[in-house]
């Protein structure tokens, strides 16, 4: 695979747009996500909801209330 532009980005957060984007044109479904798990919290840096909206960017939780 051949790239004829290269984005620099200065956080995960910046990146995070394109490449859940880019991931949603071959994976056919609803909602992905990018998230910062420390194994005690959970942070959505940011979602992808194709259809309907289950999980927003910025949605905080536990790490053990998630799964």
């Amino acid at each position: 695979m051949s790239f004829s532009q290269v984005a620099n980005y200065s956080s995960i957060e910046e990146a995070s747009k394109d490449v859940l984007e880019l991931i949603s044109k071959f994976v056919d479904v609803n909602t992905f996500f990018v998230a910062k798990n420390d194994k005690k919290n959970v942070d959505i840096i940011q979602s992808f909801n194709r259809e309907d909206a289950v999980l927003e960017a910025g949605f905080k939780t536990y790490y053990r209330d998630s799964y």
